[in-house]
């Protein structure tokens, strides 16, 4: 390997380093927020190269350990953020090969330990294949994707070097949040497959024939295929998005560097003084420019609207777009039956185009219930609802959103029959008994109705005061008053002068003949919400189904009975004022 000096090195780390942070590219790993553990797996993940070079660079025992010890911490931290950084076994083993010497036991002794390392890699690697039937299925479509494994295989090639025709060409023009990508069916369909193909191999055996004269060459290119080998080969993700570029081209600038500084030397040598202006002024002004196409890349994902608007100019032919600014126009945007149709147009129209795994479609029909029911319009969110089970009747989000619509329109015994169908499916979603304890509330079986509260409760981890609520309703109808007081208690703290919570703690103290507390939670309520409020609660709630029932007809004359005694001593009062101002006079 050439040897550079300090101020070359400093030069080459730093323009790569640059030219790998600010490519626009990069914004869908830093910006979108979901991606922050592609980043912070990518920063682990050189944080343990870093030591692990600090290590074999180390002479004494101490250092060495110390460092490998970092190596092994940062590994296990950036798996923990994604499980993509696990390809740091083989990377490190490619490092040994091309930069390090093995003069020493210490060094030998850990590059075969490397090599272990990846003989054991490979077997989990194997063995994960095998128990997921990648395999048995090349031509059939893997788990809820529209593609085989063979088909994924064969598309991905041309993915490969389409990022890297991003990397090294990145115009905010080209990127977009949701690519159209063709699907290669065979070496021959689309005609780019085997090209593509050829051309991936054509660049893995340049970098083994320059292995040894252009080492920095071949890292670059070997470092780039060997992290994409986790996302972009047989594991049935989607098929492409550019945040999968962040940690495999973190040294893809690095030739590129020690490129143009072998040309600005040449150049200066050579005394082509023309040529080396050139080169000494458009390298800050070409990092001028992709520093403003990253801004005008962030600039796209400034709202969600922009966003999708912007992928959808790029890939007309995909589905995600309209069905995502279907949803901004159905949820988001103000209430009129403008955006109600522009919302359905959108979605009924992404059925039509290409879609990212099977059970897309039924998810699209019941966002398309979903937005009906937004605009409270619930028999046509129910229609929907049943259309999106036609299509898949084990996609639970539309079971569960059906439930809820039999549960607004008073269908308990019906919503009930669908809720126990979704906690079939799955019973770890603490909303599913929720629903389930209010659908029994007001079937008046407050039994089970508890019980599926406390179903709730230990099912989520944070924020379970939400569900106190229910719980004390359901506690107290069940005849455990002070239990049902202390999580009624308890809701009143987390929810202060909640009304339902205060006609709840009105009617257990009623129940259990504690007429004083009940008074008191009473005047509460007419001191905060006012006598018409209360009187329109009292006249609609029976048929307010969107929460617990409440009982209006034991709550109800003591809160009229509670106003009348405060209007009939207030004019007591102004009697005995009025007859005190009179002996005065």
């Amino acid at each position: 390997m050439k040897k550079y000096s300090v101020q070359d090195l400093l030069f080459i780390a730093l323009l790569s380093t640059t030219l790998w942070a600010i490519n626009p590219i990069q914004t869908q790993a830093v910006t979108y927020i979901v991606q922050r553990m592609a980043s912070m797996a990518a920063m682990f993940y050189i944080f343990a190269v870093y030591n692990y070079i600090r290590a074999r660079q180390a002479d004494t025992t101490l250092p060495r350990c110390k460092h490998l010890l970092y190596c092994c911490l940062f590994f296990l931290l950036a798996l923990g953020c994604k499980e993509n950084a696990v390809t740091l076994i083989p990377s490190l083993l490619l490092i040994e090969v091309l930069f390090l010497q093995r003069t020493d036991r210490f060094s030998k002794t850990l590059f075969y330990l490397l090599i272990i390392a990846n003989l054991l890699f490979l077997l989990a690697a194997a063995y994960y294949i095998h128990d997921q039937n990648y395999l048995k299925a090349l031509t059939d479509p893997v788990g809820f994707r529209p593609f085989s494994t063979a088909e994924r295989l064969l598309t991905q090639p041309a993915i490969l070097l389409f990022y890297l025709s991003l990397l090294l060409y990145p115009a905010p023009a080209r990127l977009s949040f949701d690519h159209s990508f063709p699907l290669s069916t065979s070496l021959l369909h689309p005609w780019t497959t085997l090209p593509a193909l050829l051309g991936v191999a054509a660049l893995i055996v340049l970098a083994l024939w320059q292995w040894r004269k252009r080492p920095l060459l071949s890292f670059a290119i070997l470092f780039f295929f060997l992290n994409h080998l986790v996302e972009s080969t047989i594991i049935p993700l989607e098929l492409i998005f550019e945040h999968r570029n962040y940690l495999p081209s973190f040294f893809l600038f690095l030739p590129v560097a020690a490129g143009l500084l072998w040309a600005i030397n040449h150049a200066r040598a050579k005394s082509r003084h023309l040529l080396h202006g050139v080169l000494i002024t458009s390298i800050p002004l070409f990092l001028i420019a992709i520093g403003l196409g990253t801004y005008s890349r962030n600039q796209v994902w400034a709202t969600e609207e922009s966003l999708w608007t912007d992928a959808l100019q790029k890939a007309p032919d995909n589905a995600r777009p309209y069905a995502k600014l279907g949803e901004i126009y159905g949820w988001q945007k103000e209430k009129n039956i403008e955006n109600l149709q522009t919302a359905v147009a959108l979605l009924s129209h992404s059925l039509d185009l290409e879609y990212p795994d099977t059970t897309f479609n039924a998810a699209i029909v019941g966002n398309i219930g979903k937005v009906y029911a937004n605009y409270g319009l619930l028999d046509e969110a129910i229609h929907y609802y049943q259309q999106s089970l036609n299509l898949n009747p084990n996609f639970i989000t539309s079971r569960f959103d059906l439930a809820n619509a039999l549960a607004l329109q008073g269908r308990f015994t019906e919503a009930l029959t669908q809720i126990d169908l979704v906690i079939e499916k799955n019973d770890l979603q603490s909303r599913f008994f929720n629903l389930r304890s209010m659908l029994l509330l007001w079937l008046d079986r407050p039994e089970e109705a508890a019980q599926s509260s406390h179903g709730a409760m230990v099912r989520t981890f944070v924020n379970k005061e939400r569900y106190f609520y229910n719980t004390g309703v359901a506690l107290t109808r069940a005849g455990h008053l002070s239990q049902g007081r202390w999580f009624l208690g308890r809701a009143l703290h987390r929810f202060p002068n909640d009304r339902h919570v205060l006609y709840a703690l009105v009617e257990n103290h009623l129940l259990a003949e504690d007429l004083g507390a009940a008074e008191q939670y009473a005047l509460q309520l007419l001191g905060g919400h006012g006598i018409l409020i209360l009187k329109h609660d009292m006249e609609n709630l029976h048929r307010d189904y969107s929460s617990v029932p409440v009982n209006i007809d034991l709550i109800a004359p003591f809160l009229l009975a509670t106003a009348r005694d405060i209007v009939k001593k207030g004019e007591q009062s102004e009697t005995l004022s009025s007859k005190s101002d009179d002996a005065e006079r």
